[in-house]
């Protein structure tokens, strides 16, 4: 029974009826204040927070009943006669934010915060997540709006928009919109006589559907549709933003009669609101002949059960042993190589399944236009992909669907996939209707994907001087139910750290392997984080038994220019290359800033030791011969500029960067021009953000199609006049950017704990095209690096339910958790890049956790091939030493 409810909402008076059950963060969207948002509907993330009475509360675990006759602000009532308030203008300023759904929670808790040094701050905001900027310039942010507290002012040197524009900190062009609360992501915006979609899903791990009764469900009031396996078209697809011919396995349906983990898809209901569509999911009763399931990749290659035995799906490599992808790459002969070596060393690393938690979950609202049109409104890295996708599950014309981003909360991979658009499009299609499938935090931790848990062997072969002479590695990863990524993200597992050395002789097996466990997909660093980890620990240890310096042994053996990465491939078919080189002045900065000097010891503190650990890693800036882009510059009538390209945003700044290489090559400011991105309508094609490529490829379109454009001579003399070039580009090279990163820790050898106490990362990126931008992403990496190293892991039971799927049982780095970060940008020019530049997106979390392990080793003598590097691991580790 609806009550009555009269407050003030930003000195606004507001009457409305809602039920009791209603909480404040649902009242407050329901009423057009989109700034609020959903991430965790229990209070763990702090994005939703807004105040009461003046009092910083968790909108979507507080009743909204408790605010009759109260007073509320959200961030849109913090500016004053459209000034921005201090705290507002200090993270525009600072730069406080990436893809913006964090912020207006994380301002609103700011601005309620006494007056503390950073390391108090860290702690007091403990109570709001942030994925992507790993809060160094959230805290830099906060102090500088407080005039006491400017003890850093670097976050301040914001340049005047100019025609020179290349390596200036030009503040991020959605800044306004996002520190204000205007920014409008997925869900923000909601079409007359919007439905909702909720799907019911598999309880079991594995088991054929024998018969499904929707009856009860279709006859609920407010229940517009339902449907299975036996209304939707069955053709098999990947997942997987690819571009054509797709790498993957063809193995996914839009509903099958078959499910493949806890949490597939099985039924799917439409109704007039989130709450009948979630209680007609429960109506549904569904008969399981439950099979025989398989949790652990090894085990699963045995054969014993088959997982994909459906003859429809394709392009699997060896279905009877469960193997989704395979890759098998040598160079030399490696034992001929193990023959000559003074030191052989085999070690197994493990490596975990973790989460991407970006903080805006899937979301995807399709309508049709008046003339047939398909409209898909979805927080996606891949618009075109997508909308490739629905054509051929559809049998659609391309130019009858248009897929398009809104603001993009975070992805970070996971949303370069095609996991809620598929369904959506289809009840449209089935209703007419617009509808909106939003998901829940349970389902971002249980039904999406993750980054691939591995097993790792490595077997090193190495003379006394510490060269290296063989190398054999052996990947075994989960790709999950489904194969989508399996095969790509285990060739750079082995080809990034293999190919980051010198060695003659040199062997990768890969396999992804099916289990009936959560799929396993595309996240930052694709597969060279794990491999990273594991080369960077045999690296070291390697170093350790040899007596040599870890960073002179790493030094003697990495590649240098003129080296050509031919591990199992012709020199005339290089997948990457050395254009720009500044890995040597990487490493002189990071033992600079560390003080470290070879011999340093261990220091002790009674039960508490500290030492220093190293890592480096390489990664491609995009995909050579494939990673495509488009773009479409005009000169408009009033002077200004407009720039079209499909490239998407995903909060690393791009929309900003492509605009400065225009604006540089073209002599105006940034502000002459204006872009419209991500949308398969409006824009011309573009690959996607994946791959490190949006800078490297997406902008070298853009430097191209600004210089056509200023070099075609005018047809009617000095007049102005309306002009537009369109270029497209892929690059016959795929440069490589190198990262060192150095650590210091802190372990109590009674506890198990580990500290991060300082974090120093020198990336050879090139040229910074905005060097602020850059900052970001290494913080924002290198805090993920942190989680990965130390607390994130997806665990699972013996039927492949995940058992922590909460912010609160699953945890990512809270601002407590990281330390005050050195970031240097070395630039040198690349030969390749526009202006020089490389990517930067991915490299950054790769050599975190390799570091903290070794510097963990440096510190207790203890060796841990296992993350995350919990107390209790540790622990057990020293005592058994």
């Amino acid at each position: 029974m609806q009550q009555s409810l009269t407050f003030q909402i930003n000195n606004q008076k507001f009457t409305v009826t809602c039920h009791p059950g209603t909480s404040l963060l649902t009242l407050l969207r329901q009423l057009g204040l989109f700034s609020v948002h959903r991430v965790c509907d229990s209070g763990d993330c702090g994005a939703c927070t807004v105040w009461v009475n003046d009092t910083p509360i968790h909108s979507c675990i507080y009743p909204a009943m408790r605010i009759a006759n109260q007073s509320v602000t959200t961030i849109e009532g913090l500016s004053a006669n459209g000034k921005l308030a201090p705290i507002q203008q200090a993270f525009l300023q600072g730069q406080g934010f990436q893809c913006g759904f964090c912020t207006p929670g994380m301002i609103m808790s700011a601005a309620k915060l006494p007056v503390a040094s950073s390391e108090e701050l860290r702690l007091m905001l403990k109570g709001n997540l942030c994925r992507c900027t790993g809060y160094q310039a959230i805290i830099e942010s906060i102090n500088q709006s407080r005039p006491q507290m400017h003890t850093d002012t670097h976050r301040c040197d914001i340049v005047a928009d100019s025609s020179v524009t290349i390596g200036k900190n030009i503040p991020k062009q959605d800044g306004t919109a996002i520190v204000t609360g205007k920014a409008s992501y997925t869900a923000d915006f909601v079409p007359p006589g919007l439905l909702h979609l909720k799907v019911l899903r598999s309880p079991h791990p594995h088991a054929y559907i024998r018969k499904i009764n929707t009856a009860a469900a279709k006859a609920l009031s407010s229940v517009v549709a339902v449907f299975t396996h036996a209304d939707v078209p069955r053709i098999p697809y990947t997942t997987a933003g690819h571009a054509e011919p797709v790498p993957d396995p063809l193995d996914h349906y839009l509903l099958d009669h078959k499910v493949r983990f806890v949490g597939d898809r099985v039924a799917v209901v439409v109704a007039e609101s989130v709450a009948i569509a979630e209680q007609a999911c429960d109506l549904i009763e569904v008969d399981y002949e439950i099979l025989p399931h398989l949790i652990d990749p090894i085990s699963a290659m045995n054969g014993d059960i088959v997982i994909h035995d459906e003859p429809e799906s394709s392009q699997i490599p060896d279905r009877d042993r469960n193997i989704a992808g395979q890759i098998f790459l040598e160079s030399g002969d490696v034992e001929q190589g193990f023959a000559e070596a003074d030191l052989i060393l085999e070690n197994t690393y493990n490596l975990p399944a973790v989460q991407h938690v970006h903080l805006e979950p899937h979301t995807t609202i399709t309508w049709l236009e008046t003339d047939g049109t398909l409209v898909v409104r979805s927080s996606t890295q891949v618009p075109f992909h997508c909308q490739r996708l629905l054509s051929q599950i559809f049998n659609l014309p391309l130019d009858k669907i248009r897929v398009y981003k809104a603001q993009i909360g975070g992805g970070f991979g996971n949303k370069q996939e095609i996991l809620s658009e598929d369904i959506c499009a289809f009840a449209t299609l089935l209703t007419g209707k617009p509808v909106q499938w939003e998901f829940t935090r349970k389902e971002e931790f249980t039904a999406t994907n993750s980054r691939h848990a591995m097993t790792i062997r490595i077997k090193s072969g190495v003379k006394k001087d510490g060269t290296f002479v063989a190398q054999d590695m052996e990947v075994i990863a989960n790709t999950g139910a489904y194969g989508n990524h399996g095969q790509t993200v285990v060739f750079l597992s082995g080809y990034i750290p293999l190919g980051l050395y010198r060695c003659p002789n040199k062997r990768f097996r890969g396999f992804a392997v099916y289990t009936n466990t959560m799929p396993a997909g595309a996240f930052r660093g694709y597969g060279a984080t794990q491999g990273t980890f594991a080369m960077e620990s045999q690296v070291d240890e390697i170093a350790n038994k040899l007596q040599i310096d870890p960073v002179e042994l790493r030094q003697k053996n990495i590649i240098c220019p003129g080296d050509v990465i031919n591990l199992g491939r012709s020199s005339a078919d290089h997948f990457n290359l050395i254009g720009s080189y500044a890995v040597d002045e990487c490493f002189a900065k990071v033992v600079q800033s560390l003080g470290y000097v070879p011999g340093t010891v261990p220091i002790i503190n009674g039960s508490r030791r500290r030492g220093v650990g190293f890592a480096v890693s390489m990664q491609g800036s995009g995909l050579s011969k494939i990673h495509v882009a488009s773009v479409k510059l005009s000169l408009l009538a009033d002077g200004k500029y407009e720039l079209r390209t499909g490239a998407v945003d995903v909060g690393t700044g791009s929309d900003t960067t492509l605009r400065q290489i225009a604006a540089q090559v073209l002599g105006v400011g940034v502000s002459e021009i204006n872009i419209i991105s991500g949308d398969t309508k409006q824009t011309p094609f573009d690959a996607g953000s994946y791959a490190s490529a949006t800078v490297y490829i997406s902008g070298q379109a853009v430097k191209l199609a600004a210089q056509r454009l200023k070099n075609e001579p005018q047809r009617h003399g000095g007049r102005r006049e309306e002009r537009s070039v369109e270029v497209s580009y892929a690059a016959d090279e795929s440069t490589l950017t190198f990262a060192v990163q150095g650590v210091e820790v802190e372990v109590d050898v009674e506890t198990g704990k580990i500290e991060v106490l300082r974090c120093v990362q020198a990336i050879d990126l090139g040229r910074a095209i905005n060097p602020r931008i850059c900052e970001g992403q290494a913080t924002g990496g290198i805090a993920m690096g942190i989680g990965y190293a130390l607390m994130e892991e997806l665990l699972f039971d013996q039927e492949g339910r995940i058992v922590n799927p909460t912010l609160r049982d699953y945890r990512i780095p809270t601002a407590a958790d990281v330390p005050p970060m050195e970031i240097f940008l070395i630039e040198k020019a690349d030969p390749y890049g526009p202006f020089g530049a490389k990517g930067v997106g991915e490299i950054t979390t790769n050599c975190t956790a390799a570091a903290i392990a070794n510097a963990v080793a440096h510190a207790t003598g203890v060796r841990l091939r296992q993350l995350p590097m919990l107390p209790e691991r540790v622990w057990q580790a020293i005592a058994s030493h």
